[in-house]
């Protein structure tokens, strides 16, 4: 027995990290050594900003032997991926990126390169530790296609429960090609303090809502990024390739309480003149009230998408002006205020409904912030069932009639909702 035991030990010795030594992360589902994948955005405007459309993300996860990683370690590690195309050696800096449930995390994103596709060596090193980490991840299949996006994504809950609010959407068809899986996760993301990753979570596959625990610790008054991740994978434990199709949201969790009902949640994107624009991807019915989630401005044009029921009423929020907002309607070439419009009060408009309408009248004086997506919320219904696939653009100056013909053929298909996002998050490695 004694000698079965020596020869064991002396066995498994060599395998054992020294506690001054750089491992890679493994054995942690759903948090692998490596990753190596080609990502798709929803829209081109994330959070305010500018993001690609396509783009190849790669990284992977280290931490000193016997520890878990902290923000010292994670600063003075260098991680450097390299790939030799063609006779040529490309190399990239893999920066540490302090998520808190990422906390291992070194990743980066580079614009699609149908050229780097391939295996990325990982070097990892920290001159406060005795060796060099060296691992390959797995290359990428440029046929793998791309994950279909979730749509019509809403936000709800009890005025009571603002911190713990409710998020439902459409989950689409997932067809992953032979070999690799289908999975989802959701981010949370606070844009209020540095665009941090604060939460994490991975779905089951056709999960269609999700409730944000009370670890998150949400603030109510806070502003907040969702992304909601499809991905295509190997079944690895601890290496992963393939695709993953991201879809931005932002929220704000006190917006549950101007509003009985969900608050439906737009996308962004930019158009020809360079406008933020928000859109919806929802089905409607008639008489069905649905809240919308624009940005707060001096005014919005609001107006349906091709095929789409027209509106048939409108409820404004009340803000606590001390006047009423100004409804102007589109004669074919210029809008012209129709009439006052109290705050809290349905408006129906005349039989047929509108496909657009204008609304100005929010006082400057009010200091309301444009980065709060939920602090305009405004209820619409629709003359029939359908879809509704429109878009709004908050206007922040009143331009001058002879400009609105220029403006609205920069609206393109026109549609209805928006809202303004300040920042953008770091793409969610896999």
């Amino acid at each position: 027995m004694r000698r079965s035991i020596c020869i064991a030990t002396l066995i498994l010795a060599p395998a054992i990290a020294q506690a001054n030594t750089i491992v890679e992360n493994s054995g942690v589902s759903g948090f692998p050594g490596t990753f190596n994948f080609i990502g798709y955005n929803s829209s081109n405007v994330a959070f305010g900003q500018p993001v690609r459309s396509q783009f190849l993300e790669f990284g992977g996860r280290f931490h000193p032997a016997g520890s878990n990683a902290n923000l010292a370690f994670g600063n003075g590690t260098t991680v450097t991926a390299t790939q030799t195309v063609g006779g040529n050696t490309v190399t990239f800096n893999v920066p540490y990126n302090n998520s808190i449930p990422d906390p291992n995390l070194f990743d980066r994103t580079i614009a699609y390169n149908s050229n780097l596709l391939g295996s990325w060596n990982l070097s990892v090193s920290n001159p406060g530790y005795t060796n060099t980490v060296q691992v390959n991840t797995l290359a990428i299949d440029p046929t793998i296609g791309v994950p279909p996006f979730i749509t019509g994504i809403t936000i709800s809950g009890t005025s009571n429960a603002t911190t713990t609010p409710t998020l439902s959407w459409n989950a689409p068809a997932f067809n992953p090609p032979n070999g690799y899986n289908q999975n989802t996760k959701i981010f949370i993301i606070d844009l209020d303090h540095n665009r941090q990753t604060i939460f994490r979570q991975d779905l089951t596959s056709h999960q269609t809502t999700f409730t944000i625990p009370s670890s998150a610790n949400l603030n109510p008054n806070g502003h907040y990024g969702v992304v909601i991740r499809d991905d295509y994978r190997v079944p690895s434990t601890n290496a992963t390739t393939g695709a993953s199709s991201q879809s931005f949201f932002d929220f704000h969790p006190n917006a549950v309480s101007q509003f009985s009902g969900p608050v439906q949640v737009p996308v962004s994107s930019v158009n020809s003149v360079g406008q933020t624009v928000y859109s919806f991807n929802i089905d409607v019915s008639h008489g069905q009230s649905v809240n919308l989630d624009p940005a707060v401005a001096l005014g919005y044009i609001f107006a349906v998408g091709d095929g789409n029921p027209n509106f048939a009423s409108v409820k404004l929020p009340d803000l606590g002006m001390s006047h009423p907002y100004g409804l102007y309607l589109w004669n074919g070439s210029s809008y012209q205020f129709a009439q006052d419009l109290i705050a809290n009060t349905l408006f129906t408009f005349a039989q047929g409904g509108v496909s657009r309408f204008e609304i100005l009248g929010i006082d400057p004086n009010l200091g309301l912030d444009p980065n709060n997506s939920t602090a305009f919320v405004t209820q619409v219904t629709f003359t029939a069932n359908g879809p509704f696939t429109g878009t709004m653009t908050a206007i922040t100056a009143v331009p001058e009639p002879s400009t609105w013909a220029m403006l609205i053929l920069g609206f393109g298909g026109l549609g209805f909702i928006s809202y303004r996002r300040r920042s953008k998050p770091s793409l969610m490695a896999a």
